[in-house]
């Protein structure tokens, strides 16, 4: 092989992983320069009648969009039907006033994306949260309002990278810290789970108010890049804001979350515990 070919091959391969990892940054871990976020602001209709456990899911997304959202949604509707919840499912922001959030115990953020609340839409989910309701994030919740920082502090960190380099979803063994927990107390100490696992900005471990419920074992899975959190990661915690409560899991890339017996009920009893039913 000549200089020249084996040149022109190390530069083809350099321009592979650098191109790769440009569209990473722009695709996973950025919005796209060219994204506006669309934010909401016609005031919806009043619902006839919530039930004293109404759940809101909100799967707003300006961002990336999992096709998880859907199954998402069926499968906490139907656990809330036979619970006797009231779930609405939406994707318009402007309800996030006063009035509308005061209709529900818990909102639920099921896998949403980049910045999808206007000033006022988020000052009332502030006071919401802070007099006693609820929040649940489920995955990309914490790739969600990067620079709210009332939003980083309610959840206590923020989406960093994820598993992709050898494989983008892995199967990882899951530790069980806190088996007394709403959303725990079904689970073994160790289990297996398939996901795209997120890496955080900042461990949240010893945060105050902030339990970690869940952690990963990394040497159960290959994480060449980008590099994972090492020896401690947890994935699954709560933490308590005024008099609001707050469940979030990294879990639900995939659409078999919601099918899994572990992780849907372990989201099941994160929306429970978060709403006080």
């Amino acid at each position: 092989m000549s200089n020249t070919t084996l040149n022109f091959i190390i530069f083809w391969l350099l321009a592979v992983l650098l191109s790769g990892a440009g569209v990473y940054s722009l695709f996973i871990l950025k919005k796209l320069p060219w994204q506006k976020p669309l934010f909401d602001t016609i005031d919806p209709a009043i619902p006839i009648s919530v039930g004293k456990k109404g759940v809101l899911i909100f799967s707003k997304t300006n961002g990336f969009r999992h096709r998880s959202i859907e199954p998402g949604i069926q499968a906490i509707k139907k656990a809330g039907t036979d619970k006797g919840w009231d779930v609405t499912a939406t994707e318009n922001g402007a309800l996030f006033n006063k009035d509308y959030l005061g209709f529900f115990k818990v909102v639920v953020f099921l896998s949403t994306t980049g910045d999808i609340l206007t000033s006022e839409q988020k000052k009332a989910f502030e006071s919401f949260v802070e007099n006693g309701g609820g929040y649940v994030g489920i995955h990309s919740a914490s790739d969600t309002e990067h620079h709210w920082g009332w939003y980083d502090r309610l959840l206590g960190t923020h989406f960093k990278s994820h598993t992709l380099i050898p494989k983008h979803l892995v199967r990882a063994m899951l530790v069980t810290e806190n088996g007394n927990h709403k959303a725990t107390r079904h689970l073994p100490n160790y289990w297996n789970k398939v996901d795209e696992w997120y890496n955080f900005k900042e461990n949240i471990r010893g945060k105050r108010n902030i339990e970690v419920l869940i952690s990963i074992n990394e040497s159960s899975y290959p994480a060449v890049w980008p590099k994972g959190m090492g020896k401690d990661h947890p994935i699954s915690w709560t933490n308590q804001m005024a008099k609001g409560r707050m469940f979030y899991t990294g879990m639900g890339h995939t659409a078999e979350t919601f099918l899994d017996s572990n992780s849907l009920l372990h989201i099941i009893g994160g929306i429970e515990w978060a709403g006080r039913f």
